[in-house]
């Protein structure tokens, strides 16, 4: 998923707010006749197997069974701790107890995710967010049983950031293939990245209250999972290379050079923006893709170490071509709109085929996945959001929709061209 991530219930919730709120503004405007469509047929399309990612990210280092029990072990253990069900006399807020009991569920749901993943780096991502939700559980109880308070947290995720601190002091680039080396010291990066950006948690609770040391639990519990699964990687990357194994640091370091120097030229080549005030399909599928085509120069200098600035300079070669794919079927006249819930099948049916077909054309598939997991991503936020309509649906309140599938679409075809300059870049 993108690095400024869109998690499936925010998405999901923000989709709700549009679905529900009567009509968008283009139904206002557009003053269509195109007949409505049932529901139960934009349901009925997406019930095909492919309403889960189809494309998951992985790492190209082996992840033990054995980690992931001892993570799933660690979930277990905190929940334990919390006897649910719990009552009034154990907690008197009713909003309070909801939350403690949602935390728990979340974490249950997070352990039977990691259980059917697709591949192992994806359970271990699962678990992680079993994790850090049974903590807040465990550690709301504990703050009403009278065992926790707010300072004990706070001085274990200050633990957490020393942690952090000296992995990334000891952090070499250690690898042989450039790109398998690049996959794995990006995620190593961003959680890193991650712990030492988030020093406090995001609270709207009373200092010292149950909900805030909850949270506080939470916060230390993630700090403290990114840093061992950072670590994990990181020696298990290292115990697969030989003893006298180098570092790809320069390899990655003069791609990003190169690749920066070929995004701003992108950049200048990109043809004045549109001048209109248009909520047109077609206007809104070029504007967003052609903002995060520009953006991607901010994400390649932003990112947190030379890796993620390889994976950001890929998603941004993606976009330029993306954007251009876009731009030349306007130029021929489409305007993407759909009919009839053929229409729709059709285009979601063709963003599947691009990111399956991607996949396979791709010069290094493990260097697309990370792009192609978002775009499949993509798909099934979007197929959960057309679950989500009732009763008839003017084909006008689909773009959305239609946007999304396009724009992963548009992306998948993207990758295998952009991956092989990557690879150009890195000399691999």
């Amino acid at each position: 998923m993108r690095d400024a991530s869109t998690t499936r219930r925010g998405f999901l919730a923000a989709a709700g707010a549009t679905l529900f709120a009567g009509c968008s503004g283009l139904d206002s405007l557009s003053g269509s006749s195109r007949d409505p469509i049932r529901s139960y047929h934009l349901s009925d399309l997406t019930d095909d197997g492919a309403a889960d990612p189809i494309v998951v990210e992985s790492v190209p280092v082996d992840i033990e069974r054995a980690r992931l029990a001892e993570t799933t072990r660690r979930v277990t253990d905190l929940l334990e701790t919390v006897p649910i069900p719990f009552g009034p006399d154990a907690v008197p807020n009713g909003h309070v107890r909801r939350r403690l009991v949602d935390a728990a569920d979340d974490a249950s749901e997070a352990v039977e995710q990691a259980r059917t993943a697709r591949t192992r780096f994806a359970a271990l991502r699962s678990l992680r967010d079993a994790r850090t939700r049974a903590r807040y559980a465990a550690a709301g109880w504990a703050f009403a049983d009278g065992t926790a308070t707010d300072e004990d947290l706070r001085a274990e995720y200050l633990g957490a950031l020393n942690d952090a601190e000296t992995l990334r002091t000891d952090h070499r680039y250690l690898g042989g293939d450039p790109v398998d080396a690049a996959l794995v010291h990006a995620r190593i990066e961003r959680n890193l990245d991650r712990v030492g950006g988030e020093r406090d948690p995001s609270i709207y609770a009373a200092t010292g209250s149950l909900l805030a040391v909850a949270e506080w639990g939470e916060h230390a519990e993630t700090a403290r999972a990114l840093v061992a699964d950072s670590r994990y990687l990181y020696d298990r990357l290292g115990s697969s290379l030989a003893d006298d194994a180098g570092t790809v640091e320069a390899s990655l370091t003069n791609a990003v050079d190169t690749l920066t120097s070929a995004l701003r030229d992108r950049r200048a080549d990109l043809p004045p923006e549109s001048t209109e005030d248009s909520l047109e399909l077609s206007r809104r599928l070029r504007a967003e893709l052609r903002d995060d085509a520009v953006s991607s120069l901010k994400r390649v200098a932003g990112a947190p170490g030379p890796a993620s600035a390889i994976l950001s300079a890929t998603r941004g070669l993606v976009d330029f071509s993306a954007h251009d794919r876009v731009r030349e079927r306007i130029t021929d006249g489409e305007q993407f709109r759909v009919e009839d819930v053929s229409d729709v099948r059709a285009t979601r049916t063709r963003a599947l085929d691009a990111i399956r077909t991607a996949l396979d054309e791709s010069p290094r598939p493990a260097l697309a996945r990370p792009v192609l997991a978002d775009a499949a991503t993509a798909v099934s936020f979007t197929d959960d959001a057309l679950a989500r309509y009732r009763g008839e649906v003017r084909p006008e309140r689909l773009d959305d929709e239609i946007r999304q599938y396009t724009t992963a679409a548009a992306r998948a075809r993207s990758v295998p061209s952009a991956c092989q300059r990557v690879l150009e870049a890195l000399g691999a």
